[in-house]
């Protein structure tokens, strides 16, 4: 077990991670070392066609870019001995607590209590304690926090949103959780020129008149409604599960919170996944199960009423780091930013009954897709 606040017994078990992995995103290169070579198997496989890495010819392992090493040690943390802060969030969760950390001089000790998992984030030093392979999405979310922290620093806003390009043009759609965001992203890939951009971050920054947009490497975990009414993705259920689901009313089908991964490649075949693109669109979802209306597509202009940006404002969260190591007070840039960011991108929202076949149409109709 290591004590987190002992610094040689850090060093020494750092010193036992022999293998690596180099994955090479968009701008920045991670180096992962490990002491087990079982989750750099698993990461390797999970982050083709999400990276660069997947995309470069195999004599080619890196691009000259910036690179910062990440360790994972496959070991039981002793987090007691220093008093540890919760994370506030907006909405509370039955299952209780989810984070607390604990801010040294060389960064900052993340404890996710449900797993047991403790992650170090740190400017040059980032670390994940706990069972690897047993929490692999919380490794990924890990390595993909310093990704999305190298761009924050460098001026990209945040966003809540999934997103599909088309020969290099990328739509974003925004909603809060559970809104539908993820399964109408889904269902534009079936357009053959639709490819994969990201599930729910984006990052996104005005330079040279336009509008630049990564994606963030992390296939979609899906509701098991998003899977049921598509199919392509249906056999991704259980059988059992799936005969549960078919026939539940789609209100409580709705409601049910239990993820499941889309794994792009093998759901929708190889050259389906983009890394960034030029943000064109994006549509905002303000629709619902309950409405009676129709299906609707209609302009916003977002200078005018930047609150209708809400769904897209995304807090950077306990592990924002800013360049000179200080990590900021959680909160959401301002609507009104948001909105300034985007003033070249044409916004449009979608009212009424949640229809997603009605929605895609209207796309098209619209030549977005």
């Amino acid at each position: 077990m290591i004590n987190l606040f002992d610094n040689q017994q850090i060093n020494q078990a750092k010193a036992a991670c022999t293998y690596a992995l180099p994955l090479t995103f968009n701008g920045l290169t991670i180096r992962v070392l490990a002491d087990h070579p079982a989750i750099l198997d698993h990461l390797e496989v999970y982050y083709a066609g999400l990276t660069a890495s997947g995309l470069l010819p195999k004599e080619v392992h890196t691009l000259d870019q910036p690179e910062l090493p990440v360790w994972l040690l496959d070991q039981q943390a002793d987090t007691s001995g220093r008093e540890w802060t919760a994370v506030t969030r907006a909405k509370t969760s039955a299952l209780g607590l989810k984070e607390a950390y604990v801010d040294t001089p060389q960064g900052r000790w993340i404890h996710k209590v449900r797993t047991g998992m403790v992650l170090f984030q740190s400017l040059t030093a980032p670390a994940a304690i706990g069972e690897l392979n047993k929490h692999s999405s919380q490794v990924i979310n890990f390595i993909n926090n310093q990704f999305l922290n190298h761009h924050q620093r460098h001026g990209y806003l945040l966003g809540h949103a999934s997103a599909f390009d088309i020969d290099g043009n990328v739509t974003a759609i925004a909603a809060s959780s559970g809104g539908g965001k993820s399964t109408l992203m889904l269902k534009a890939l079936e357009t053959a020129k639709a490819r994969f951009l990201s599930n729910d971050r984006i990052l996104f920054k005005p330079e040279n008149d336009q509008v630049s947009v990564l994606g963030v490497a992390k296939h979609p975990r899906v509701n098991p409604g998003t899977l049921i009414n598509s199919p392509r993705l249906s056999d991704i259920l259980p059988t059992e599960e799936r005969d549960r689901f078919t026939d539940m009313p789609k209100s409580q089908l709705w409601d049910i919170e239990q993820k499941y991964d889309v794994l792009i490649p093998n759901a929708y075949g190889e050259g389906k996944t983009a890394l960034s693109g030029t943000l064109k669109h994006l549509i905002l979802l303000d629709w619902a199960l309950d409405a009676t209306a129709p299906t609707a597509l209609s302009s916003v202009d977002s200078t005018q009423t930047p609150e209708a940006l809400e769904g897209l404002r995304k807090s950077p969260g306990p592990f924002f780091q800013h360049v000179d190591g200080h990590f900021p007070t959680e909160q959401a840039q301002s609507a009104k930013i948001y909105a300034e960011h985007l003033a070249s991108v044409e916004v449009l929202r979608l009212t009424g009954t949640i229809d997603f076949e009605r929605a895609i149409a209207l796309l098209q109709a619209k030549g977005i897709l």
